[in-house]
């Protein structure tokens, strides 16, 4: 893994802190094992992506910074991400059951400002950290 900028620790620590200011449950026990594993890889990514730097919890809030492997225009792009509220949800309305990707990209859109066409251009690692706070922002 790249340096470390943050300790694991500390990472470990505000993440426990933004999913208690979010309303995130943290409580795995009562979970089956898909929402289990998909809880467990999203806070691995978040927190991986904190440790070297790329994502910062900010008392509630996310500033990401899109990775060096996405293409040189969104390379360096910070993202701002605020407390969930209903736009994320109403992002979905109208769309059909099966256009989950479609739905996926509008919650992002939703989360951070940015067109539906930005998710399509960065790379896939970016887009699975996004698509982990979505993830965690739906399940409130």
């Amino acid at each position: 893994m790249a340096d470390e900028k943050v300790a694991r620790e500390q990472a470990e620590k505000e993440f426990d802190d933004w999913c208690d200011v979010t309303g995130i449950d943290r409580e795995t026990a009562n979970m089956n094992d898909e929402d289990l594993k998909g809880f467990e890889d999203g806070k691995k990514r978040l927190i991986d992506a904190c440790v070297i730097g790329l994502l910062v919890f900010d008392d509630g809030n996310i500033e990401y910074t899109i990775s060096s492997r996405s293409p040189e225009n969104f390379a360096g792009v910070t993202l701002k991400i605020g407390q969930p509220n209903g736009k994320l949800f109403r992002a979905m309305d109208g769309m059909k059951e099966t256009e989950s990707f479609k739905k996926l990209n509008c919650v992002m859109s939703a989360m951070t400002g940015k067109d539906n066409g930005f998710f399509d251009k960065i790379h896939a690692t970016d887009y699975k950290l996004l698509q982990a706070i979505a993830g965690f922002f739906l399940s409130i």
